[in-house]
C-alpha cells in the first residue's frame, strides 16, 4: 500500500484539506479531532446518557430483512444493537445500481474498521451500520454503472425503466422487464474470468423484476459485504419513519429558527474562506413530501404546501398529516443525519468530502434538536492497483499525483527520466568528434600521398556511414521506447483515472469482484489503513 497526500492533488477543496489535517478554523466546525480516542469517549458518554429504543430499531431491521439476503454476521450485529450500551458507526450512500461507484464499498469498510477498533478501545458494543438513502430521487445520477475492458476502455450499462418516474424516490421505483436488458449489457461489459459465472448469478439474485431499486441495492450489498456484518438501515423499512416523527415535527414547527441557525453557520464558513456545500432558501423546509413525486415542502407565509402541488395546509394540518402518514415524509440532506442520530445511538459518522462540507454547516442544528453530535470521520480513499498496472508503475516510476494533476506533464516527466535525450546527443557528438581528426589527417596526407589519402578518406566515409546508421537506430529505438512508454502511461491512467476521474468514483465494485473474485474485499480490507489521511494505492495480490 502506498499513500498520496491530498495536498499534492489539485482540485482538493480547502475545507476538506483543513478538515482531514485538523487545522483551524475548519476543525472547530466539526467539534472533535477524529484522530483522538478521547473524542469518541466523550460522544459515547453523551450517547449513553440518552434513551434509545434499541429493541424497536432491531425489530424494524429484522422485520425488513425478510425481503433481502442478510448474512449471519449482520444478524449477530443486529442482536448486538439491542444491548443497552450499544453504539453505532454510520456510513451511507444513495442506492446506486450494482452499489454505484467503488467508494460505496470504501465507506462501508471504513465504518466496519472503525467500529471494530472502537469496540476494543471503549469496551462497549459498537455496530457498523450502512444507511441506504432510498428517499433520494435523482434517478439520472444512479442509473448507469461503469466497467473497464482488458484495454482500459470504459464500458457502461444503464437501466431505463419501461415507464418514467420523475421525482420518485428509489424506494418507489420497481425493477421492471427492462432489468433483463440492463443485465445483458452488464454481461457484455464484464471481462470473462473464472468468477464471471458466479458473479452474474449473484447480481441476478439481487436485481430481479418486482424489487425496488433500493431493495436490490441492499441485497447485493449484503451478498458482497456480508462477511463484515454491516447492518443495513433504510429509512423506508416499515416502521422506521415513525421513529423520526419528533424531528420532523420540530422541523415544521421551528423551521424559521432552524433556517437562521443554518444561515449563520453558512456565513461563518464563507467568511473563513471556505465554500458552502448546501444552498437553501428561507421558505424551504428541510423536509420532503411524497405524493408519488418527492416534493420540497414550501412555507409561503400563509401556510405549507408541497412544491408544485396544492392545497395549502396550516401548520396543524401538516403536523396532523405527519402523525397519520409519516412514511410520506423524508428528510433532506441537512436533516437526515439528525433524524438518524436521534433514533440510533451514533458515535461516529463516516464522511466523504461533500458530506464533510455539509456536516460543517449543520452542527448548530444538532445542538438545537438536542441530538449528540458525532465524531465526523473521513472515509478511506483508495485506488486498487491491478497487478499489471502496479508493475508498469513500478518499472517506469509513474506517480499517481502526476497522472491526476496533469497527464501530459507526467508523460513527459516519465519519458524524460527513463529515456533521456542525451543518448542521441552523445551519438551525434561522437560522430562529429571522429569525423574532424580523420578529415584533417586526410587533407595533410593528400598533398604527399594520394593513395594513402584515398584509403583514409574511404575509412572516414565508412566510419561516418556506420555512425550515421547507429545514430538512426538509436533514434528509432528511442522513438519506439517513447511510444511504448506513452502507451503504458495512458493505460495506467485509464485504469486509475477512467474518464479523468478517480477510479473509486467511476468503477462498480462488481467490476473488481468479477475480475478477482467476490472474496477480494476481504483482502482489500486488511490492507486499507483506517488512520491514513491520504489517498491509498492498494495493490491487488
Amino acid at each position: 500500500m502506498h499513500e498520496v497526500e491530498f495536498d499534492k492533488i489539485t482540485g482538493t477543496s480547502k475545507l476538506f484539506l483543513d478538515y482531514i489535517n485538523c487545522r483551524q478554523p475548519a476543525c472547530r466546525y466539526f467539534g472533535y479531532d477524529f484522530t483522538e480516542i478521547s473524542a469518541y469517549r466523550t460522544v459515547a458518554e453523551q450517547v449513553t446518557r440518552k434513551k434509545y429504543d434499541r429493541e424497536k430499531l432491531a425489530s424494524i431491521i429484522t422485520g425488513a430483512a425478510s425481503r433481502f439476503y442478510i448474512s449471519e454476521n449482520a444478524r449477530k450485529n443486529i442482536e448486538k444493537l439491542k444491548q443497552p450500551d450499544s453504539l453505532c458507526v454510520f456510513a451511507g450512500q444513495q442506492a446506486g445500481l450494482l452499489l454505484g461507484p467503488m467508494y460505496t464499498v470504501l465507506k462501508a469498510l471504513t465504518a466496519y474498521k472503525l467500529a471494530e477498533s472502537l469496540e476494543k478501545e471503549l469496551g462497549q458494543p459498537v455496530v457498523p451500520c450502512f444507511w441506504t438513502a432510498s428517499d433520494d430521487h435523482d434517478f439520472d445520477e444512479i442509473k448507469t454503472v461503469s466497467f473497464l475492458n482488458r484495454d482500459g476502455e470504459c464500458k457502461s450499462a444503464s437501466f431505463i425503466p419501461e415507464s418514467s418516474h420523475p421525482g420518485a424516490p428509489m424506494a418507489d421505483i420497481a425493477l421492471d422487464g427492462n432489468i433483463d436488458l440492463f443485465l445483458s449489457q452488464v454481461d457484455e461489459s464484464l471481462t470473462q474470468t473464472e468468477f464471471t459465472s458466479d458473479i452474474k448469478k449473484l447480481v441476478r439474485n439481487s436485481y430481479r423484476a418486482g424489487r425496488s431499486i433500493s431493495e436490490a441495492f441492499i441485497d447485493l450489498f449484503n451478498r458482497l459485504l456480508g462477511g463484515f456484518g454491516i447492518v443495513p438501515v433504510d429509512p423506508n423499512f416499515p416502521g422506521m419513519k415513525a421513529m423520526f416523527k419528533p424531528m420532523f415535527r420540530r422541523e415544521i414547527e421551528d423551521h424559521t429558527r432552524i433556517f437562521e441557525l443554518f444561515k449563520s453557520r453558512s456565513r461563518e464558513i464563507v467568511s473563513d474562506g471556505y465554500h458552502r456545500q448546501v444552498h437553501k432558501s428561507a421558505d424551504t423546509l428541510n423536509l420532503f413530501y411524497n405524493d408519488g413525486q418527492r416534493r420540497n415542502i414550501i412555507f409561503d407565509g400563509e401556510g405549507y404546501r408541497p412544491d408544485g402541488a396544492e392545497p395549502r395546509l396550516s401548520q396543524d394540518e401538516l403536523t396532523g398529516l405527519l402523525e397519520r402518514e409519516p412514511d410520506k415524509f423524508s428528510a433532506n440532506v441537512t436533516l437526515r443525519p439528525i433524524a438518524q442520530n436521534f433514533a440510533f445511538p451514533t458515535i461516529a459518522q463516516i464522511a466523504g468530502p461533500s458530506e464533510a462540507a455539509y456536516f460543517a454547516q449543520i452542527q448548530p442544528l444538532f445542538e438545537f434538536h438536542e441530538v449528540p453530535w458525532p465524531v465526523v470521520r473521513p472515509r478511506i480513499f483508495a485506488s486498487l492497483l491491478e497487478p499489471h498496472i502496479a508493475k508498469i508503475m513500478a518499472k517506469l516510476g509513474i506517480e499517481f499525483a502526476g497522472l491526476a494533476n496533469d497527464l501530459e506533464f507526467e508523460v513527459g516527466r516519465v519519458i524524460g527520466k527513463n529515456f533521456p535525450a542525451e543518448i542521441q546527443q552523445q551519438a551525434d557528438a561522437l560522430r562529429t568528434k571522429m569525423e574532424e581528426p580523420l578529415a584533417k589527417l586526410a587533407e595533410e596526407v593528400k598533398k604527399t600521398d594520394l593513395e594513402s589519402y584515398q584509403a583514409i578518406d574511404h575509412t572516414r566515409r565508412r566510419i561516418d556511414h556506420e555512425l550515421n546508421h547507429l545514430s538512426k537506430k538509436l533514434f528509432m529505438a528511442h522513438k519506439k521506447k517513447h511510444e511504448d512508454a506513452r502507451k503504458r502511461i495512458y493505460k495506467v491512467a485509464a485504469f486509475l483515472l477512467p474518464g479523468g476521474k478517480f477510479q473509486e468514483r467511476v468503477l462498480s465494485p462488481v467490476y473488481f469482484a468479477n475480475k478477482f473474485g467476490p472474496d477480494l474485499l476481504k483482502g482489500i480490507e486488511a490492507k486499507l489503513q483506517l488512520d491514513s489521511r491520504a489517498h491509498q494505492l492498494v495493490e491487488i495480490a
